[in-house]
């Protein structure tokens, strides 16, 4: 994502398989087990065990070095080594088909390798399999009690597969090997994680070098879990909640690409967000090549439809740091050189002067990006206080109306802390025109509160200035799949739940972290994230009131927005089909807009709610969003007043 240089990524594609089977990380392990009653979060990994017993994973990422996808297909490889500086390689395939998934792995020495083993884990979730079973191959079952074992196994034996169920047999997971291969299930619980964990060899013993050895292993999920009843959704017109412009974008890089002009022209947006591309104005500000005119294109674009827009610097020129070409490109958290401030003032500036003399717009906010992590300008809070109240007198000195944005802080864990010495301070207040954060690696509903709360407490809007949830998930496009759109959706739901922005700014609808795919004829092609995120644009009314909603399942979250008396509703299903109990509705007639895996932004009638009351069916895995445009909508009780 952020943390390194971007190039065009326009990329092909195979056709689409009928369902996903499975999801995967951007170290190509799995993440989950797909089925029509939702997502079972199965996590897989390769291990490596040395002969002390310590266990190394392989599949991580160090210094930015890890898995590479292969082509379209679910195909990686990668490589590692050792504590003793001892190397190997990893080749990992994913087959999917109607019976479930085939994982290949298979490991080659490229050194001597001394091992005690190296294993292909499964994690399965312990509350789901609690006071379940696990049955080895032709053996009896054995139970999954919540008393660990008296040697952390449930089971060790050489074994051609294992058969896991829950306490009730209407869940469970059949894992093959082929061939007999040394397993054991373990009753796992350490400072990382609680599971109950499947072990499995690749190989016992030492690598001899150019040696090889390859496990594959098919697993199939089965959920026979009654259908979930109704769930029961309730809104309240009258407790407004807050105030919402709309959902926008990031159009940082490739502005000039199809892609691009396909989202501006295809998905509506309410707040941007542009790279403000410091080193090549300082080279061009007398004639901007392609990439500045780019953007300043965009820029207008946003002006010409009236989207607001934050412009953030990432990189600046390499004199203006205190270690001047000391550091790679994607090295962390430059210091500016105190020494440098009146120039970097001065570039800044001329920056938005150009634009707004050769474009006519203006930015109505500016940061420098992360700069809490330092990606790549780094700020403490203190310095955070000072850039705001330097760089907001000088724009207000030469005549902008461009304001700061108050922290642009990657990640919502905590983070909020890093903008309470600036919040503080009346001076930077009068030069703070928002408060932003990114969502990266997600976090929990109070910690999204926590950034509404300081917003709230300023009495500043709030803006999610990179909506997005697994920032390495470029490294290998883990985010082209309706799963990561459905955790996309879900991260949306529940920050307007919690959060209470006045508008997100997702990443990107350019290239990176793409909507659509460039088929290998140079056509474009719309994926299912594509689809669930046009729900959001272009069917949520711009300058909409936020109202105050309930769901009494966890796996059904609703949203609600009015705009005079039109109003939205965003019904996101994370599980099994089910049907919906609407009650607080206005009285109107309501239009129905759907996206599953298989079909996207279809289209009926869902009927009236004379007496406030819907009921309406909700398919897997699926986001409904109802929408009336009525004028003559009103709550069942009578007339709004």
């Amino acid at each position: 994502m952020r943390y390194r240089w971007m190039f065009p990524i326009l990329f092909c594609c195979v056709p689409a398989l009928a369902m996903e089977k499975a999801a995967y990380d951007s170290n190509a392990r799995m993440i989950a087990l797909i089925a029509d009653g939702g997502d079972v979060g199965v996590t897989s990994s390769l291990v490596a065990v040395l002969p002390n017993a310590k266990r190394i994973p392989l599949q991580v990422r160090v210094n930015r070095k890890g898995v590479v996808r292969q082509g379209q297909d679910l195909a990686w490889s990668g490589e590692f080594e050792l504590p003793d500086a001892s190397r190997g390689r990893m080749e990992l395939k994913a087959e999917e088909d109607a019976s479930g998934v085939r994982y290949t792995s298979t490991i080659k020495a490229e050194t001597a390798l001394d091992l005690e083993a190296i294993e292909f884990v499964l994690d399965l979730p312990r509350p789901l399999f609690l006071n379940g079973q696990v049955s080895p191959s032709g053996a009896p079952a054995i139970p999954l009690t919540p008393v660990k074992p008296a040697d952390t196994a449930f089971y060790r034996g050489e074994t051609t597969g294992l058969h896991v169920q829950n306490a009730t047999g209407d869940v469970a997971i059949d894992i093959g090997f082929g061939d007999a291969r040394h397993a054991a299930v373990i009753d796992r619980w350490d400072s990382l994680d609680r599971s109950y964990q499947v072990r499995v060899a690749v190989h016992r013993g030492p690598f001899t070098p150019d040696s090889t050895a390859t496990l594959t292993a098919a697993l199939r999920l089965t959920d026979t879990r009654p259908a979930p009843g109704p769930t029961h959704l309730t809104l309240d017109t009258s407790k407004p909640g807050y105030e919402f412009d709309g959902f926008g974008a990031n159009y940082c890089w490739d502005n000039s690409s199809p892609v691009t002009a396909y989202t501006r022209k295809n998905l509506k947006i309410a707040w941007g967000r542009m790279e403000m591309k410091m080193r090549d104005w300082d080279k061009e500000r007398n004639s901007p090549g392609p990439l500045l005119r780019a953007d300043f294109e965009t820029m207008r674009y946003f002006k010409e439809n009236g989207v607001p827009f934050v412009v953030s610097i990432w990189w600046l020129p390499e004199r203006f740091y205190t270690d001047p070409y000391m550091q790679s490109r994607s090295g962390h958290f430059r210091i500016i050189d105190p020494e440098k401030w009146d120039e970097v003032l001065d570039l800044l500036g001329s920056y938005l002067l150009y634009a707004k003399e050769n474009y006519g717009v203006e930015a109505g906010l500016f940061s420098f990006n992360e700069a809490n992590k330092g990606v790549y300008v780094g700020l403490t809070p203190e310095t955070h206080l000072h850039a705001i109240k330097r760089i907001g007198a000088y724009f207000q000195k030469i005549g902008l109306k461009t304001r700061m944005l108050l922290g642009d802080a990657t990640g919502p864990r905590d983070t909020h802390k890093f903008v309470l010495e600036a919040a503080s301070d009346p001076e930077a207040m009068q030069f703070i025109g928002a408060v932003g954060f990114h969502t990266w690696g997600e976090g929990t509903l109070e910690q999204y509160a926590a950034w509404g709360d300081v917003a709230e407490w300023l009495r500043k809007p709030l803006l999610v200035s990179e909506l997005g949830v697994d920032g390495a998930a470029y490294y290998t496009r883990s985010w082209d799949s309706y799963h990561y759109g459905l955790r996309e959706a879900r991260l949306t739901q529940q920050l307007m739940l919690y959060a209470r922005p006045r508008g997100t700014q997702y990443w990107q609808f350019t290239n990176d972290y793409t909507l659509v795919r460039v088929k290998p004829d140079g056509t474009l092609e719309p994926t299912q994230r594509f689809w669930l995120m046009k729900q959001f644009t272009d069917l949520t009314p711009r300058k909409s009131t936020v109202l105050t909603t309930k769901s009494d399942q966890e796996s059904v979250l609703l949203t609600a927005f009015r705009h005079e008396n039109s109003y939205t509703l965003h019904i996101l299903n994370l599980g099994a089909a089910r049907e919906a109990d609407l009650e607080g509705l206005p009285k109107a007639d309501w239009q129905v807009t759907q996206t599953t895996e298989t079909a996207g932004f279809q289209e009926s009638r869902a009927g009236g709610s004379p007496d406030g009351k819907l009921r309406l069916a909700l398919p897997s895995r699926s986001l409904v969003t109802l929408t009336t445009t009525q004028a003559t909508a009103q709550v069942a009780t009578g007339p709004r007043r």
